[in-house]
């Protein structure tokens, strides 16, 4: 195997990572012009595409290899969740054993890391197919730069790898993610006398009441040989809000409404379901209407076991095929043409907590797999 052409190893590149301040709101330019500098001495062909309206959100793509179509795709997310900074799981990296603590450490700078490690031990200009590395802006949040790079940007890839967290396992299925607002508007009077008014509260508590039982019928509803969980299409409604002072009859009321299908499903007729609940709660109020925005509808992923990507990481990693219980950016680049497949280093229960960590060894053999896959797949 060749030399390594930089003097950082994949821990130590992790621990400069996590000292950049990545959150979801924040900007991440910073970030991709450093990783900007540790890739183009390797070869890299850079492009940036900027969020519309922030050019302080920063999407960097990485060629390596000839200009055409097919090859691999090494993705993963540059923003991290919040942290306090009482956490252990900071911007202050820190070794304890074999353990790196930080914010980022597991998900995902962690695998960032591996990935150009990686491209530091090949010879880039060797490659038959193309390389792509793909950092994106604003996952945490709504897989937005995945989303801007398949509108504007679509890598014309075969295969792709995103690094989020699966303890090196290929995770190839995974729920949807869908969420909208439900708005109530109601007529407000005094509150002496309620009768003159009508509450748009009273009409959101007996829509919740009834969605609540929807998701009891969706859980009857389950398959349960799916391989995930739970088996059944989940409902939760998260923030609700409404009126504006206490002494009157509220005119409005609204909730978020989230729902995280499974594959095959499809949200809109989930939403077209949930909505026909509502309405039907609050047709005996009279003076409430009620009305769905829908917001997100992002599909699951189900990658087909028999694919050569999938094939190969179970005969390389000697682990069967998962299910993973978050959601990634693996649909979009699905829908911009690849067989993508989640394995990266570390496990989503030492992901977003106050003291986010990961192996030392996860990250060293992050960066061998992501090597035989360049080899595998672009040589």
């Amino acid at each position: 195997m060749k030399a390594v052409r930089t003097t950082q190893d994949p821990v130590s590149l992790t621990e400069e990572l996590i000292s950049y301040d990545t959150v979801s709101h924040l900007p991440n330019e910073a970030f991709c012009a450093r990783l900007s500098e540790l890739l183009a001495p390797l070869g890299a062909r850079l492009s940036r595409y900027t969020k519309p309206g922030d050019p302080s959100q920063v999407n960097l793509l990485a060629r390596f290899g000839p200009e055409e179509d097919g090859g691999l795709a090494l993705a993963g997310h540059t923003d991290t969740v919040p942290y306090g900074a009482e956490m252990r799981a900071n911007i202050a990296p820190e070794r304890d054993g074999r353990r790196l603590y930080g914010r980022g450490a597991c998900d995902m700078k962690g695998a960032i890391a591996a990935m150009v490690h990686a491209c530091a031990r090949i010879e880039t200009n060797q490659l038959r197919k193309p390389l792509w590395l793909a950092f994106t802006f604003q996952e945490e949040i709504g897989c937005h730069g995945a989303k801007l790079l398949e509108r504007i940007a679509p890598l014309r890839v075969e295969q792709c790898i995103i690094g989020e967290p699966t303890g090196l396992r290929p995770a190839i299925r995974h729920k949807g993610y869908a969420a909208g607002i439900f708005r109530f508007r109601g007529t407000p009077c005094h509150s002496s006398d309620p009768k003159q008014g009508a509450s748009a509260i009273h009409g959101a508590a007996r829509a919740v009441d009834s969605l609540l039982g929807l998701a009891g019928d969706w859980e009857g509803r389950g398959q349960p040989d799916c391989g995930l969980t739970p088996p059944w299409t989940t409902m939760n409604i998260g923030l609700l809000e409404g009126g504006s002072a206490r002494n009157v009859v509220p005119e409005h009321a609204s909730f978020v409404f989230e729902i995280r299908p499974l594959p095959g499903q499809d949200a809109q007729q989930l939403f077209d379901e949930a909505s026909e609940r509502a309405s039907e709660a609050v047709a005996g109020i009279s003076g409430v209407e009620v009305e769905f925005e829908p917001h997100e509808k992002d599909q699951p992923l189900a990658t087909d076991p028999g694919s050569a990507l999938v094939e190969w990481l179970v005969e390389r990693t000697g682990e069967e095929t998962i299910t993973v219980p978050f959601y990634t950016e693996g649909p979009t680049f699905d829908r911009m043409g690849a067989r993508t497949c989640i394995c990266g280093p570390g496990e989503i229960a030492q992901a977003h907590r106050e003291d986010e960590w990961v192996e030392l060894d996860a990250l060293e053999a992050a960066s061998d797999l992501y090597v035989d896959a360049i080899k595998e797949f672009c040589t």
